[in-house]
């Protein structure tokens, strides 16, 4: 005689939370697997940008070898790791997989960055050629002003204190060069138009230093407004995310000084100072121009 089937509803839900419990964690490695994937992609596009930088300083140690014309491709993976990073949200499946690769609808400040990146990349590639030089200038003032308009995309940024200050700042920069800077230049026997061309990219450059700073600044004083705890969030990564565009901004007008020092060396049959020399040094040079356009790529990951 067969023994009875005794059905115990505790067990069915026993076994149901195990199955449930199952799918759960199968869906998790899935979606582990995928943020791996994500991840490496970061890590093979980053390493790319530095293999291609230091290739590129090896190649110009050789003036006829035709590797130089990697000179621009550090700064075009750092715009399209830009475009990308806004690209990958909450999506699943290949439409996630297909945002690793192609940028789907950026951020309005990720958008102008990247503007100034690629920018940069052909000013770039045309100051690889002497001829091209005005050409190449002209490109990195357009990626200034394509900075300047990202970080100053917020509506509240042009308060009266802020324009008051900026116009401030310009003015007295302007008195400066043409008290101090534009005599030096006379003497050195450059032109006044060249003069006054590098009076007007340089008022840009601070320009986008000024903007920087104050869009750091104020997002630095909306994370302590947050929260009461000052100390730690002064300190914190959010901090450091919002000051990090201002640093890149100095950073570049640095590596521009250092282009201006190296001329001026040039012109002096290299009867200069040690560290004139340093600050004039071309390697030297590219390595803080990378360094200040990488801080203003990484200020995207604040939004």
């Amino acid at each position: 005689m067969e023994e009875p089937i005794i059905i115990d509803n505790n067990n069915i839900e026993s076994i149901s939370q195990q199955e449930h419990s199952t799918v759960t964690n199968i869906d998790g490695k899935a979606s582990n697997v995928l943020y791996i994937d994500k991840d490496m992609w970061w890590k093979v596009l980053y390493t790319m940008f530095i293999t291609t930088g230091i290739g590129y300083l090896m190649a110009k140690r050789n003036s006829t070898s035709k590797l130089r014309i990697i000179k621009p491709i550090p700064v075009v993976i750092l715009g399209y790791i830009v475009l990308l990073w806004c690209s990958i949200h909450h999506k699943s499946g290949t439409q996630q997989m297909l945002n690793l690769i192609v940028p789907n609808n950026p951020t309005t400040y990720a958008i102008y960055i990247s503007v100034g990146l690629f920018l940069s990349a052909v000013g770039d590639f045309f100051l690889l050629y002497k001829r091209f030089f005005i050409h190449g200038v002209f490109f990195f003032l357009v990626a200034h002003i394509s900075f300047i308009f990202a970080f100053t995309s917020s509506e509240q940024f042009f308060t009266p204190t802020v324009t008051g200050l900026l116009v401030g700042i310009v003015c007295l920069f302007v008195y400066m060069f043409l008290a101090k800077v534009f005599p030096l230049f006379s003497k050195m026997g450059i032109s006044k138009s060249l003069a006054i061309a590098l009076l007007f990219y340089t008022s840009v450059i601070v320009t986008m230093c000024f903007t920087a700073s104050v869009k750091s600044f104020l997002k630095l004083i909306t994370i302590i407004n947050n929260n009461h705890d000052m100390f730690s969030n002064v300190f914190s990564s959010f901090s450091f995310y919002a000051s990090i565009g201002a640093i890149g901004a100095v950073l570049f007008f640095i590596s521009d000084l250092m282009i201006l020092v190296r001329e001026i060396n040039l012109l002096a049959n290299g009867q200069v100072s040690t560290i004139r020399k340093l600050l004039g040094h071309g390697d030297l040079g590219m390595i803080v121009y990378w360094l200040g356009q990488f801080c203003i790529a990484l200020s995207v990951t604040e939004f």
